[in-house]
């Protein structure tokens, strides 16, 4: 009985750690082109701001994405959407790079790594924030959704400030 039931949980124990497996191949590189040009999107529209970046979100964000800020502040889809709508929220400088991308699920998970500095105006306050930020995308029925947006505070490391260009 206890090695059927040691078998038995061995089995599982092996079944989920295939499945966290990354993608590799066609499949993987085909996702992170598909989830990069969403990245590349998204910069010049947090510049822009507004309505832009509103509708951005709107499109892409999951209904019940989670946004992590580096601050331990927590926003759902229509607060965040409705912060940038109204011009609440703003950023003068983004600057993201170091982005990897992780793929699993058969192409159908991604998870997008970078160090971000921006220059955030919220409600009249303006801060400089650097941070390693994560995005995670599922694709649900062909279609790619962000499911979460959080950062994580860094110090003020000079090799990650601003571009000067």
């Amino acid at each position: 009985m206890q090695k059927t039931l040691l078998l038995v949980v061995l089995s599982v124990s092996w079944v989920g750690y295939a499945r966290a497996q990354q993608t590799t191949g066609k499949v993987a590189e085909e996702t992170r082109k598909e989830v990069m040009q969403f990245e590349k999107e998204k910069v010049p529209l947090l510049i822009k701001g507004g309505a832009a970046f509103a509708d951005w979100l709107q499109k892409v964000d999951a209904d019940d994405v989670i946004h992590m800020g580096a601050n331990g502040k927590r926003n759902n889809k229509t607060a965040q959407v409705e912060l940038w709508r109204s011009g609440n929220m703003t950023q003068s400088s983004n600057f993201q790079h170091d982005h990897e991308v992780f793929v699993y699920n058969d192409g159908n998970v991604a998870i997008v790594t970078y160090v971000g500095t921006t220059v955030d105006t919220v409600n009249g306050v303006t801060t400089v924030d650097i941070g390693r930020c994560a995005d995670t995308w599922v694709k649900q029925n062909g279609k790619w959704l962000r499911v979460v947006h959080a950062n994580a505070g860094m110090s003020a490391d000079p090799k990650h400030s601003i571009s000067p260009d």
